[in-house]
């Protein structure tokens, strides 16, 4: 086992996390965690657990354990959306850092906008096409009627919708964002991914993810991620001092906009995994029933809301 940084004793608490390896997934995630976890820790982040020992041939790692509390099982408030803001500015500041250049794109990293149309569509055919189960289900058939009928035509719509107002916004829509205005970031951020320490203060954790990324991928996931129970007055919050804190990046305010519902889309794909053949557990209807709830209720919202969110900051 691979002990990190100088001490080669361990505290009394830790985190012993293994990583599954599932059937076509190439995403090295023990490494990319690890890794990131002590790039952040060398350049003095805190509010993460630090890294301590890695066992590659196991496919485990060791990290301190945080004391505290889900930060999601309490009420959240401004304070903790100006601590997730100041953890974006911090990771942006590293653009330039030593090892930042050898950090791999977040998972699933779209540089452009014809990218993440594509990554929609991909998921979009894989779930009509080739769900698992069987077929004739009644689940299944109802998940492909509504995925047939409702999210495939939306998703049609707001493709070319988004084409519109990036040639509106003089945004190319198959070119590649510069270097220079991405950032980092753990392309999973929120408060589904943090801990409320007992004196108060967030860790952020989970950063199997992690690497570089569109800034306004990263507004918009934290905005429309259904692990987080958000106002949308703190919502408006984060949207609004999150574009100020990327201010330096050309357009960020129009690209945001554009990207809102196509996350939006890939979010509610996301929701109905449980019917893809891998993760397809016969006998848990009801939780396929529930996503399917979920990702209804999202498309809905996002139907009369795409062409002018209520976090845009251009409106």
């Amino acid at each position: 086992m691979e002990l990190d940084h100088a001490s080669t004793l361990l505290p009394k608490r830790v985190v012993v996390k293994f990583y599954r390896r599932d059937a076509g997934d190439s995403r090295d995630r023990l490494g990319t965690e690890f890794g990131s976890l002590r790039f952040l820790w060398q350049n003095n982040f805190r509010s993460i657990p630090s890294p301590l020992a890695i066992a590659r041939d196991r496919q485990c790692a060791i990290y301190e354990y945080i004391d505290g509390d889900a930060a999601t099982s309490g009420v959240l408030g401004p304070a903790d959306i100006d601590a997730a803001l100041d953890f974006l500015r911090r990771l942006k500041e590293l653009r330039g850092a030593p090892g930042s250049d050898a950090l791999p794109p977040a998972s699933e990293a779209c540089f452009s906008l014809s990218d993440i149309v594509a990554s929609v569509d991909h998921r979009l055919e894989r779930l009509r096409h080739n769900p698992g189960g069987d077929p004739g289900g009644d689940d299944v058939q109802r998940m492909r009627r509504w995925a047939d009928d409702v999210l495939a035509p939306l998703a049609s719509e707001v493709g070319e919708w988004c084409r519109g107002a990036a040639r509106q916004a003089g945004i190319a829509f198959d070119e590649p964002m510069g270097v220079d205005a991405r950032t980092l970031s753990p392309s999973d951020f929120g408060f589904h991914n943090a801990i409320r320490r007992p004196n108060g203060a967030l860790a952020f954790v989970d950063f199997e993810y992690f690497g570089w990324d569109d800034p306004a991928k990263t507004i918009v996931d934290f905005l429309l991620h259904p692990g987080m129970r958000l106002d949308d007055r703190l919502k408006r919050r984060f949207a609004t001092c999150a574009q100020a804190a990327f201010a330096d990046v050309p357009a960020l305010a129009a690209r945001t906009r554009i990207v809102y519902p196509l996350f939006g889309l890939k979010w509610a794909l996301i929701l109905l995994n449980d019917f893809l053949p891998e993760r397809f557990v016969p006998a848990a209807r009801e939780r396929r029933a529930t996503q399917l709830g979920k990702a209804q209720a999202l498309l809905g919202r996002l139907a009369g809301e795409y062409a002018n969110n209520p976090f845009d900051v251009l409106t």
